[in-house]
């Protein structure tokens, strides 16, 4: 994602952040619509704590993500992203123990071939702030262990739009890359790579938005909303 935000844009919410996080470990969500900018205000929340001397780390619900494999197995490729998508039993043994003070070891979820990487895990290390992103971090059961809980809001028509450039540049970056997701895509013509895009945002994306991910805003004690140059436009403090 191409974003103009600046540092000094995100000095509001590290702040609060920062406030916020009395003890340790101190768990934050940060969820939102697919393509919103989560894992860039994630990036910026670890630097800047970091910066002031807390440690932190990172964590993505995608590495909670059942593998096509077994998605396909259960009928649920084409809900990828849904509730049912996610090991329920992985997210608590892991947010339990990182919540613990415990080094937690999690899936490797690779968004170049959109699955599970086979056989690789990573070590989640403890921290002062955990970082939890995704699409799911305001759902159950993920909610259910955050100290504080962030939604990153914009227009849908935006968002639409942000994941369809991002979309149509994933794919033409794929051209040389015979093990990307995005690889089968390549070699059509621009408008029809749009029309992919536009129709995996309406037939995957908006129903989630709509049916969880947007409801799960209600959970959150902070929303965040996008301008339409990614920066951060305001900062909505709910409790």
């Amino acid at each position: 994602m191409v974003s103009s935000d600046s540092t000094s844009s995100y000095a509001p919410l590290i702040d609060l952040v920062r406030d916020r996080a009395t003890s340790s470990p101190f768990l934050v969500g940060v969820a939102g619509p697919v393509a919103v900018g989560k894992t860039t205000i994630v990036q910026a929340l670890a630097s800047g704590l970091e910066a002031e001397g807390r440690s932190a780390n990172t964590l993505s619900t995608d590495a909670f993500l059942l593998s096509n494999q077994a998605l396909n197995e259960r009928g649920l490729l084409m809900r990828k992203g849904f509730p049912e998508s996610y090991d329920d039993g992985a997210i608590r043994t892991v947010l339990g123990a990182l919540r613990a003070g415990e080094v937690a070891r999690v899936h490797v979820y690779s968004h170049e071939t959109y699955d599970v990487v086979p056989d690789t895990t990573q070590l989640i290390a403890p921290a002062d702030v955990i970082l939890v992103e995704g699409i799911v971090a305001l759902q159950p059961p993920t909610v259910e262990h955050l100290d504080l809980a962030i939604y990153v809001d914009a227009p849908e028509p935006r968002v639409r739009e942000w994941f369809v450039e991002r979309f149509v540049r994933l794919t033409a970056a794929a051209a040389g890359d015979a093990a990307s997701f995005y690889r089968p895509f390549a070699d059509m013509p621009p408008e029809q790579v749009r029309q992919i895009a536009e129709g995996t945002w309406d037939g995957i994306n908006a129903p989630n938005l709509h049916a969880h991910i947007a409801p799960s805003a209600a959970r959150a004690d902070v929303v965040v909303v996008k301008a339409a140059d990614h920066s951060i436009a305001e900062v909505r403090v709910l409790r």
